[in-house]
């Protein structure tokens, strides 16, 4: 049987979450793919588990082996877009995080939520049932190299692993809210994008921007 193509968390989740994932009549509201630690606010950081700690070394020294080629292509695009015009308007990109974990501390619902699980790449999923994070294992493209292309053809299940699930019972959608982020230099507030806001009992939740 042919080995499965590498997993592209842009293009393939949809239908990953069709065949594999989503319960009979229930609704996909909307799904985030991710390949780091979402923001966190109020809530300490997971630690590091030993492939992580691998994983992170590896990744480190490939970077700063491709960086003086990196650096070469980044003059090359800024020479060439140094004579392009600005537009301040309504062109302007909104920059914000894709996921927001907000808690009241480690004990919290959501502080009791967060564990080194949520580095690995996988998808933010919101239903009409449920909010989860599920780990999509295996070969995956790197954020750089996702999204390009048609989505692939899968002739076995794509091995998945659930670390986040929470049922709707469990839970507030308190709808859409306006976020804002403050600027690394000069730490001013600037709008971050809209955000569909789910919460639990105590307060604590996570915010996932809408994209659909």
């Amino acid at each position: 049987m042919p080995r499965n193509p590498r997993f592209d968390l842009r293009l393939d989740s949809p239908g990953l979450l069709e065949r594999q994932w989503l319960e009979p009549d229930e609704r996909l509201i909307d799904w985030i793919p991710q390949w780091k630690l979402p923001v966190l606010e109020g809530v300490p950081r997971p630690l590091w588990t030993a492939d992580q700690v691998l994983w992170r070394i590896a990744k480190t020294l490939g970077w700063i082996l491709g960086s003086v080629v990196i650096l070469i292509v980044l003059a090359f695009l800024a020479d060439g877009l140094s004579g392009a015009s600005v537009d301040g308007g309504s062109g302007t990109k909104v920059k914000g995080p894709d996921v927001v974990l907000r808690g009241k501390g480690r004990q919290s619902v959501m502080g009791r939520t967060v564990t080194p699980a949520l580095r690995y790449r996988g998808l933010w999923v919101f239903t009409d049932r449920r909010i989860a994070f599920i780990v999509v294992e295996g070969r995956t493209y790197g954020k750089f190299l996702s999204g390009s292309g048609d989505p692939s053809e899968f002739a076995e299940p794509v091995p998945i692993r659930k670390v986040v699930e929470v049922r709707d019972a469990h839970y507030e959608y308190e709808g859409e809210v306006d976020r804002l982020r403050r600027t690394r230099i000069l730490r001013r507030f600037k709008p971050a994008g809209v955000y569909r806001r789910i919460s639990f009992s105590d307060g604590s939740g996570v915010d996932l921007r809408r994209y659909r």
